[in-house]
């Protein structure tokens, strides 16, 4: 029998040993055949297989959004989001109770059409695009964030004119044909902790985030 490989830290924990390779940005939000030039950083076995549930939930909810902007994303939305559904009958049902009926507008306010809406998954979506930041941080810096920085996710219905105006000299990396993008700056010397990191699903779903040294809060005993 083959022992597991020892390949260091985990990425993602930075605790447990990292014994296989998690793929950033996770393979399901591809339709086959996959881009070959996903990432693969090393990770312990409870971290890689641990947000499996997580991995599905952001994959279906990514979907959902992006399945009426056409192209690609319609492309995903039909040839991956349905069958996932077809097989996750939990899944669907949860998804089915919490659609609503809206009213689809312009952006200048004209309604043109009838809809439905489902809010996001915020946990999933959070806890994917978290995994994603700490893989391509250790990608580009060779570093394990760990504990020694916090995380804040955002996601966006578009950039305002400051975040363009920010990124606009930052190099764009693609995976595939482009259905994942992504955008980053940090790891100054002086703040080898700061980073930030806006993606792009789809070419309609933004998400964003940045690193920042975790504060550590002095205990003080009173007398």
């Amino acid at each position: 029998m083959k022992l597991p490989e020892n390949l260091g830290k985990c990425v993602f924990c930075d605790k447990r040993p990292a014994v296989t390779k998690d793929h950033i940005p996770p393979k399901g939000i591809f339709l086959k055949p996959r881009p070959n030039n996903l990432i693969r950083v090393p990770a312990c076995e409870e971290c890689n297989s641990g947000t499996s549930d997580l991995d599905e939930r952001f994959m279906v909810y990514l979907g959902l959004h992006v399945g009426g902007s056409g192209g690609e994303g319609e492309n995903f939305f039909r040839n991956g989001v349905l069958k996932a559904l077809d097989q996750n009958r939990k899944l669907r049902k949860e998804i089915l109770s919490k659609m609503k009926p809206v009213y689809l507008e312009s952006k200048g306010g004209i309604i043109y059409d009838r809809g439905y809406k489902v809010l996001w998954d915020s946990k999933a979506h959070n806890a994917i695009v978290e995994k994603i930041i700490r893989g391509l941080y250790y990608h580009h810096f060779n570093g394990i964030l760990g504990e020694s920085a916090d995380i804040k996710v955002h996601w966006y219905r578009e950039l305002s004119p400051e975040m363009v105006e920010m990124a606009k000299g930052w190099d764009v990396n693609i995976f595939g044909k482009g259905e994942v993008a992504y955008r980053f700056f940090g790891r100054p010397i002086e703040a080898p902790w700061h980073s930030v990191w806006i993606f792009k699903f789809y070419g309609a779903h933004w998400a964003g985030g940045f690193t920042t040294p975790k504060v550590k809060i002095e205990s003080q005993v009173l007398h």
